[in-house]
């Protein structure tokens, strides 16, 4: 009897450890939608484990800081540089999604989804030009 409990228990526990969720730290994640609609236009993201986060937008370099703890997003104030470029007014909508986000989550191992009050969401993927399905994207019925 002991030795059957002893391998349900390792059972257990090696089913436990491959049912942890993937970690966004790390990646170069690129937006594919904001709102629930795909863009046209290049931003990324990148969440370093020191907190930090970081990326482009459409025209300017970006960073920030995480005041609270994964999965759960503060930012503190996004910075950016100050180039020039056609693309501001999206880049002004980009930012302004992203300061409300307080909360990040994996939808398997290569999409990544912030989301913030009143249902806003920012849909980051590993490689935008794969087949990655949209996952916060509406659809018309």
């Amino acid at each position: 009897m002991r030795r059957l409990s002893l391998a349900a228990l390792l059972a257990v526990t090696t089913t436990s450890a491959c049912a942890v969720s993937p970690d966004p730290v790390g990646i170069d994640w690129q937006l594919l939608a904001v709102d629930g609609a795909v863009v046209d236009y290049p931003a990324s993201l990148r969440i370093e484990a020191d907190g930090t986060l970081g990326g482009k937008a459409p025209c300017n370099s970006w960073s920030s800081g995480n005041a609270a703890t994964l999965p759960d997003l503060t930012l503190r104030g996004i910075r950016a540089t100050r180039m020039a470029c056609d693309r501001l007014a999206e880049e002004r909508a980009f930012f302004s999604v992203l300061a409300l986000m307080t909360r990040t989550e994996m939808d398997g191992e290569n999409t990544l989804i912030l989301t913030g009050p009143e249902g806003r969401a920012l849909e980051f993927v590993r490689d935008r030009t794969a087949d990655v399905p949209c996952k916060t994207c509406r659809t018309d019925d």
